[in-house]
């Protein structure tokens, strides 16, 4: 789970990362991004209702909450990040929500495209 300070809570946040983030587009998600010169990482998520009810929308806020949170132990630079879900997000798998956020983030240049995460996977792999 993110801890508070880490997630974006306020209109105000939402509308300034909408008009002066930059946007990046994958059939799943839509990342906007806004570099912030204090504080640190901070996350928000808006997913419409026409990705389903309260319930289905919830986990779905879950889950790209839990992936955030992965991400962060990369030790990104500050920035304020939306994700907004898409259509075909409400049947996407955690494993392909894992994949399109760091496919975000590095084309957003705020992740190495060789993150602790993929050489750790890979370790794991030849150790077997």
């Amino acid at each position: 789970m993110l801890q508070k300070p880490q997630r974006l809570r306020k209109r105000k946040d939402f509308s300034q990362t909408y008009s002066r983030g930059r946007s990046y587009v994958h059939p799943l998600l839509v990342l906007y991004l806004r570099p912030v010169r204090e504080g640190g990482t901070r996350f928000g998520f808006s997913i419409s209702k026409k990705l389903g009810g309260a319930v289905e929308r919830n986990r779905i806020k879950r889950r790209l909450r839990e992936v955030c949170r992965e991400e962060l132990l990369n030790e990104l630079p500050g920035f304020d990040a939306i994700f907004v879900g898409r259509g075909r997000l409400k049947t996407a798998t955690f494993g392909e929500m894992q994949a399109v956020v760091h496919e975000l983030l590095q084309r957003a240049k705020v992740v190495d495209p060789k993150s602790k995460r993929e050489e750790q996977s890979c370790s794991d792999l030849s150790e077997s």
